[in-house]
């Protein structure tokens, strides 16, 4: 029986993250030499998962932190990687390239606490951000059933992912979270509702969360 199996993983440590950045278009220079270690290490254990399941197709957010560690995985997966720039993490408007301290500061409240007020002028609501992201992930699933498709995105990207798969709304942002690591791997599979009858319904069920056993100091 194919199965349509999601692969989530989350690029390697960037500048913007040891500088406390907000890393939108203007503030996200790329990896550091450690992110690239670690997305090696993402990407060798990410070709033994290939061998045993092919990925049928991989995906980027337009990021540049995520497309250069989407890159190293290609080459090791021989793999062609597309971006997608609803993939992409939340949009910060102004607050692109300031620190987040200053940032959260000026915003004068905890951002959790309130996902339909943008953090900063021009600045995307976490609401809308989730409406925009799960919808990405809808159409990129719909496009490879029955199939394995990797997205290499970022910590919010796996949260959009689970938010969908479990039916949680904008709000449970307050009390839900979850543990995104640098180059971690986390997987979504399709399976039936019941296997011993599997023309009853299909439903998502998570595989591994937050995965970072292939990585090294």
């Amino acid at each position: 029986m194919s199965l349509t199996r999601l692969i989530l993983a989350r690029h390697g440590q960037a500048h913007c993250n040891v500088q406390g950045i907000v890393g939108g278009p203007r503030g996200c220079t790329g990896l550091t030499d450690h992110g690239r270690r670690q997305a090696q290490q993402l990407a060798r254990r990410l070709y033994t998962d290939h061998m045993q399941t092919p990925i049928a197709a991989a995906y980027t957010t337009p990021l540049r932190r995520a497309w250069e560690t989407a890159d190293v995985i290609a080459e090791h997966l021989d793999l062609s990687v597309t971006a997608v720039d609803d993939l992409r993490e939340p949009d910060y408007g102004d607050a692109d390239g300031k620190l987040w301290t200053d940032v959260v500061s000026e915003f004068g409240r905890i951002p959790a606490q309130h996902p339909d007020h943008p953090i900063a002028p021009g600045a995307e609501t976490w609401t809308a951000y989730l409406q925009r992201a799960t919808a990405s992930l809808r159409n990129i699933l719909a496009r490879h059933t029955d199939e394995a498709v990797l997205i290499v995105g970022h910590g919010e990207t796996v949260t959009a992912a689970a938010h969908h798969f479990l039916n949680l709304t904008a709000g449970f942002r307050a009390s839900i979270a979850f543990a995104v690591h640098y180059a971690s791997i986390t997987r979504w599979e399709q399976q039936p509702l019941a296997w011993t009858q599997p023309g009853t319904g299909w439903r998502w069920t998570l595989l591994t969360h937050n995965d970072t056993a292939h990585l090294t100091s």
